[in-house]
């Protein structure tokens, strides 16, 4: 995965934060508490950027790079 990816969620996922399965990741930020760490920030269809942990590269699938 990687910045500009659209992707699609679990469908838990998206139900948790009550919007659609695909975003589309904007940026990957590292974690201060930890070097190995980081997260995927991601536009969501009503225009919020939600950040995600990296698990989401496990339980999602690229639909478009």
């Amino acid at each position: 995965m990687k910045v500009g990816d659209l992707v699609r969620l679990q469908q838990a996922t998206a139900n948790c934060w009550g919007i659609n399965r695909e975003v589309i990741l904007v940026e990957k930020t590292k974690q201060e508490w930890h070097p190995w760490e980081y997260s995927w920030n991601a536009l969501v269809s009503d225009g919020r950027i939600i950040e995600f942990g990296r698990q989401i590269e496990h339980s999602s699938e690229v639909v478009k790079c």
